[in-house]
């Protein structure tokens, strides 16, 4: 989907969005890891990285990138990541995959919110 037509269909449950990232600032973000300890993404300025680790898994030839593309698609019980390859040539279809997850909860936390502020209103 376009971004500018993602961009609507947000501004639809008044949700707008330019970006969640602060320049210089850091965040953290645990991998999804069925085999170990799982281990901590950091991004920061647009790079990502794992925390005190090595930046690649030579088991797994993951790095903290495709760590979090796969922690976003696989989001839910549908495993993305299963079925398509960590690729540059992908990220198109993960962008899209990505969106519509956000639509979907964008959706569940328009019908949170409302359904809250009526029960407010009812105690009231």
């Amino acid at each position: 989907m376009e971004h500018l037509d993602f961009v609507d269909k947000l501004c639809k449950f008044g949700i707008s969005i330019r970006t969640t990232n602060i320049e210089n600032s850091e965040k953290e973000f645990e991998e999804l890891n069925l085999f170990g300890e799982p281990r901590r993404i950091i991004v920061k300025n647009f790079n990502v990285e794992y925390k005190g680790s090595k930046p690649c898994d030579s088991f797994s030839g993951k790095n903290a990138l495709k760590a979090m593309i796969r922690n976003s698609i696989d989001m839910d019980t549908w495993k993305h990541s299963w079925h398509n390859e960590i690729e540059p040539d992908n990220y198109q279809k993960f962008i899209d995959i990505i969106q519509e997850k956000i639509l979907d909860r964008a959706n569940q936390i328009d019908e949170l919110l409302t359904t809250m502020f009526v029960l407010r209103k009812e105690i009231s």
